[in-house]
């Protein structure tokens, strides 16, 4: 079945909805086998996620759902995270999202991030552009032209921040930072121009934390890549980026991995 990217937009929207009926609510945190927290908002966005995509007969592979290894043999697979930034909307800041992507043959071509708490929509389609849409107006989204180190700003993570990002801004010369919940709400921002480099050092950062992002941020201009400057690859075995991911406007992208580089030879 041919996929409408009407309808991601609109399962995404429901999710997204879903997930607020939880968020003013005293809400109970539970704690999967590796420690990280989920709530009931998580899975029950997933539920939405999954039935809606049912009827295009791709499998689905979700952070809350089981890996199914039938993927593994397929052109075209689903990669989603019912609810990126859980911690963020544990603490209430706002800053989550909801994320659909399709991988064909490894690689995003299609992606939709919805942010609940602005009602932001972003989304991207291969040779199709990447947009904004909120209260009912639509935006193009380009990464910014910005070349100069020190007139960029270093989107770090709420929650996880480390001390390579804190190095490297410290060596490329990078004065600004601004500190963002959600692995998507940071790609996305880099797909408008509001920031210019972000980092994920940690090995635990997974397929769909950067799928539906990176569909967008392509065809926004910007680059992403593991910290060695590898592209990343989807449907995987390993569902982990396990050498990280740098998502960058794309005009100074092989100088941050040379500082990277340098950094971990210095070690």
């Amino acid at each position: 079945m041919k996929i409408n990217i009407e309808d991601i937009k609109k399962l995404a929207k429901q999710a997204g909805r879903k997930t607020l009926e939880f968020y003013t609510d005293g809400m109970k945190v539970y704690r999967k086998e590796d420690h990280s927290p989920v709530t009931k908002a998580d899975m029950e966005s997933n539920k939405i996620i999954e039935k809606g995509l049912g009827k295009y007969g791709r499998v689905v592979l979700s952070e809350e759902g089981t890996d199914d290894k039938r993927r593994l043999g397929a052109e075209e697979i689903w990669i989603v995270d019912p609810l990126d930034g859980t911690e963020d909307f544990i603490r209430r800041t706002g800053e989550f999202s909801i994320m659909i992507g399709l991988s064909v043959g490894g690689e995003p071509e299609l992606g939709v991030i919805y942010e609940p708490t602005s009602d932001r929509l972003y989304w991207g389609l291969k040779n199709q552009g990447a947009f904004l849409e909120q209260n009912g107006k639509k935006k193009k989204l380009k990464a910014s032209l910005v070349k100069d180190f020190s007139q960029m700003t270093l989107l770090m993570s709420r929650n996880h921040t480390g001390e390579v990002e804190v190095e490297l801004a410290k060596k490329l010369k990078v004065k600004k930072s601004v500190k963002i919940g959600s692995c998507g709400i940071k790609i996305v921002k880099i797909a408008g121009g509001s920031g210019e480099i972000y980092i994920n050092s940690s090995s635990k950062s997974s397929q769909w934390d950067t799928c539906a992002g990176v569909a967008i941020l392509q065809e926004a201009g910007g680059k992403i890549t593991d910290m060695n400057g590898n592209e990343l690859v989807y449907n995987e075995r390993e569902t982990r980026h396990l050498k990280g991911h740098v998502t960058s406007n794309g005009l100074k992208h092989g100088e941050i991995i040379k500082a990277l580089k340098e950094r971990k030879e210095n070690l």
